[in-house]
């Protein structure tokens, strides 16, 4: 076991780790980077508390951007069935799409699960996992999971097809553009709100062309917004309807503002009460495809991954998803 009191160094060679883990022993993935470093901080904390409470795991730092991918990929080629980000809800994006896209088990065996120490943190918030190290592992040691569904975009652009998996949320347009302009050293929520400001002073609103199983939408709008859980953006409740089982997306269109006459109403993207807005308009849908003219810049669980056009398709129940 790696000595959790200093620096964490990469793990190598996963796949041929001496020792096959048991069915309850947890694959870690820390990105110390995560929240400007605090998880590096935080995490010798739970490390501790994760012992305390009798949860055997081994851990593994990441190094770089896409590597929390890798990782759990060789950890679950070799025999990791469970495994817990720590950090933000980039690096559990990461082992998301680890766990999809290895090919030792069926995604459906493999439990994941957060303990959130990083910035965002919405998928965690969802969960009822408590942000402090204790309450986190409490947590983790009770070991209580749900199937849980998956989100699937697929693109097609320059000729190459290219596909990610998302666990929380998706988007196109001003969400996307929001994550480019976020302050570096501010917590999520004030550095989301700072960076919204900053893109509806400038960001001009495509035409959105979607297709919700197969039902035509068009519209003018800043943002198309496809949501598994009810939290995005650290802390905005912006589909307080979506389920995270229910085998569909929610689906979120807004209609570009009038500011500064319509800035105050803003403060409904935090309270759950976007949906009584009428420049808010919601459906669901299992499959949306999504165009946009001119196109835009998409994020899946916070992260840039791509331009539009995409199509995003739920996998119903396609994970086991630890919770509080």
């Amino acid at each position: 076991m790696i000595d959790v009191r200093t620096a964490l160094p990469v793990w190598p060679h996963l796949a041929h780790h001496p020792r096959m883990p048991a069915a309850t022993d947890w694959f870690v993935v820390v990105n110390p980077a995560s929240g400007g470093g605090r998880a590096r901080r935080r995490w010798p904390a739970l490390a501790r508390c994760l012992g305390a409470a009798g949860v055997r795991f081994e851990p593994a730092i990441t190094g770089h951007p896409g590597h929390a991918t890798s990782l759990v990929r060789d950890a679950v080629a070799a025999g990791y069935r469970r495994v817990l980000a720590v950090g933000g809800d980039g690096v559990l994006h990461e082992a998301l799409n680890g766990v999809m896209t290895q090919t030792r088990a069926p995604p459906s065996d493999i439990c994941i699960g957060a303990a959130p120490l990083g910035s965002g943190n919405d998928w965690a918030r969802g969960h009822g996992i408590p942000m402090d190290a204790e309450g986190a592992a409490r947590c983790v040691a009770a070991a209580r999971f749900v199937a849980e569904d998956v989100g699937r975009l697929d693109f097609a652009g320059d000729g190459a097809a290219r596909r990610c998996h998302f666990i929380n949320v998706a988007g196109a347009g001003l969400d996307a553009d929001v994550l480019e302009r976020l302050p570096r050293r501010l917590p999520r929520r004030p550095g989301y709100l700072i960076g919204l400001l900053r893109s509806l002073a400038s960001f001009e609103p495509p035409r959105f062309d979607l297709l919700l199983d197969g039902r035509p939408v068009a519209s003018r709008a800043l943002v198309a917004l496809l949501s598994l859980g009810p939290w995005c953006g650290g802390g905005m409740h912006l589909a307080p309807a979506a389920r995270y089982d229910d085998g569909l997306l929610d689906v979120l269109t807004v209609d570009p503002l009038r500011l500064p006459a319509q800035l105050p109403r803003l403060r409904r993207v935090f309270d759950g009460r976007l949906p009584e807005e009428p420049f808010a308009h919601y459906a669901r849908a299992a499959t949306v495809s999504v165009a946009a003219d001119p196109p835009v810049r998409v994020q899946a669980d916070g992260q840039l991954v791509g331009h539009t056009p995409f199509v995003a398709t739920v996998l119903p129940r396609a994970v086991l998803a630890l919770r509080a």
